[in-house]
């Protein structure tokens, strides 16, 4: 394995991208390319969770995938903030910079795709809370010309293959006025909105600029999309409005909704744990289901026969 952590901007050393690659080997993929998956921790754009990081590269990386872990611009570079005290401004966590922060690391991959042996054209997303956000606004947005005029790049060498989201939130409006009744959620939801959107009372057109459920297009990738039920941070629905608005627009999708399990459950079992609520094998079930989703539409190239011959066999 080939592990390395890289600063994706000269200036800005927070925001960082870390390889988990799998070394070559003539007897499995013998130089061929593998698929890859672009990990977006969770975090409310405050910070990046240690625990929607490195363990999840860890188990797709076990799947065959190589992974890559990308710290995307958050608040205050990641140091906490008491949101109940003055926030002062900063100007690198509002959009669309984290989700640019994306489109440079899916650049940055396609630029060394091949010496890492990844193939370019079958790199996904895989995000938890607003990690998920961040990404699916990244899957709806790739070839709306923003990112584009950003990055200098075109549109086609930044689409994402699809996206593997955990309890994210997707219409922004919504769950806001969700909340909105929760003193200890709206103190809350203000700090996330000032982070992302440099204000913590943000018009409806903001909100709704930011929402992927309504800028779902027949360009939007394929999602695999997963939440629990009793989730009392970012209700169901908000999965459930991300789903309907995939099946509108015709796009492949697989939803599941656990029964039981609170917020921020990332793999659901003691590799990411970080006490022991945070232990559900039930909502752990995710991972094998988004395996074979994986394998499903989008299986290593393995070839149908040995790449050499049989090394024990006689002259």
């Amino acid at each position: 394995m080939k592990t390395e952590k890289l600063c994706l901007y000269e200036n800005r050393p927070d925001v960082t991208l870390t390889t988990y690659l799998i070394d070559d080997s003539r007897e499995l993929m013998n130089g061929r390319k593998r698929p890859a998956i672009l990990i977006c921790p969770g975090g409310a754009y405050m910070f990046c969770s240690d625990r929607e990081a490195e363990p999840v590269a860890l188990r797709f990386m076990a799947m065959g995938y190589h992974a890559f872990v990308l710290r995307y611009s958050v608040y205050n570079k990641g140091v906490m903030v008491d949101p109940r005290g003055e926030m002062p401004l900063d100007m690198d966590s509002q959009y669309p910079n984290a989700m640019c922060d994306i489109g440079a690391a899916m650049l940055y991959i396609r630029d060394h795709s091949e010496e890492w042996l990844v193939d370019a054209d079958q790199v996904f997303l895989s995000g938890f809370s607003a990690g998920a956000h961040n990404s699916a606004m990244y899957c709806t947005q790739w070839n709306s010309g923003l990112l584009s005029e950003r990055l200098g790049r075109p549109a086609a060498e930044l689409k994402p293959a699809g996206a593997i989201l955990g309890y994210g939130y997707y219409d922004w409006a919504v769950f806001r006025d969700a909340a909105a009744e929760n003193e200890m959620a709206r103190m809350l939801n203000e700090s996330v909105d000032f982070a992302y959107f440099g204000t913590k009372q943000p018009t409806r057109e903001q909100y709704e600029m930011a929402s992927p459920a309504l800028h779902v297009t027949e360009d939007t990738p394929p999602m695999f999309l997963w939440t629990t039920c009793s989730d009392h941070t970012l209700p169901s629905q908000q999965t459930m409005v991300m789903g309907c608005a995939l099946a509108e627009a015709g796009i492949p999708y697989e939803l599941h909704i656990f029964e039981n399990g609170d917020h921020g459950l990332s793999l659901a079992d003691q590799a990411s744990a970080g006490f022991w609520e945070q232990i559900n094998p039930e909502v752990a079930a995710w991972i094998p289901m988004a395996q074979r989703w994986l394998e499903r539409h989008f299986p290593l190239k393995v070839l149908e026969q040995p790449a050499f011959g049989n090394p024990f066999a006689e002259e």
